[in-house]
């Protein structure tokens, strides 16, 4: 019997409305604040070269192209002003608030006028295995999408967009296939290179269906 991973739900709302990273709906602002980690992904396909800023500090050291992300980067678990702005001209792109939780990490990802927030699991796999997740990104396709293991069994079944999996352990260098939700149809082939004892986020996007793309970005 196939073993589905169950979705869980993101926190998000639209682009140039304040948006607030908080994942624990029982935090007090009294409670003594911490360090929480970020790492923000321009994955919007039709966006000029980006910046993100906290606190009007720049927190990445080269202008952010499609699917290039920020190293996490620490920030206080306080409120927090976030910015992107277009590389090129210093025009904002959106901007929205960051309340993160002490000691937790996040990912912030833009993509077709979306801010949408994750928070991630650090915890190290087991012994010998890589541990992925799957974010469904993309614009080009009107159904939800399937994630699996090329050749062999699903993990993900039915994947929203801006929805993301739950975390899996996998054997280094597994290469994926992405399908249409139900479908036996291979849509991508999704080769790695992840390796043992690492964390990774595996994230779709493209604005269309010709231009779907899935990118493995490391978190630990």
């Amino acid at each position: 019997m196939k073993k589905t991973v169950h979705l869980k739900t993101i926190y998000y709302l639209f682009a140039l409305v304040a948006i607030a990273l908080t994942f624990n709906a029982c935090s007090k602002k009294s409670e003594v604040s911490g360090t929480a980690y970020i790492q923000f992904t321009n994955a919007d396909e039709s966006a000029s070269p980006m910046d993100f800023y906290v606190d009007n500090t720049k927190e990445n050291t080269s202008a952010l192209a499609y699917n290039q992300s920020t190293d996490y980067f620490s920030v206080t678990s306080v409120d927090h002003p976030a910015v992107i702005k277009t590389s090129a001209s210093g025009v904002n792109v959106t901007s929205f608030n960051i309340s993160p939780q002490p000691g937790a990490y996040y990912s912030v990802f833009y993509f077709n006028g979306f801010t949408v927030a994750y928070q991630d699991d650090v915890t190290a796999p087991q012994s010998g295995k890589a541990r992925v997740r799957f974010i469904n990104l993309n614009v080009g396709l009107t159904s939800d999408v399937d994630f699996g293991i090329a050749g062999g069994v699903k993990l993900v079944n039915g994947l929203t967009s801006k929805l993301n999996s739950n975390y899996i352990d996998v054997n280094p260098g597994t290469t994926f296939s992405l399908y249409t939700a139900g479908s036996t149809t291979e849509l991508l082939n999704i080769p790695t290179s992840i390796q043992a004892g690492h964390i990774y986020t595996i994230y779709l996007s493209g604005a269309v269906q010709a231009s779907l793309k899935a990118t493995v970005l490391l978190q630990k």
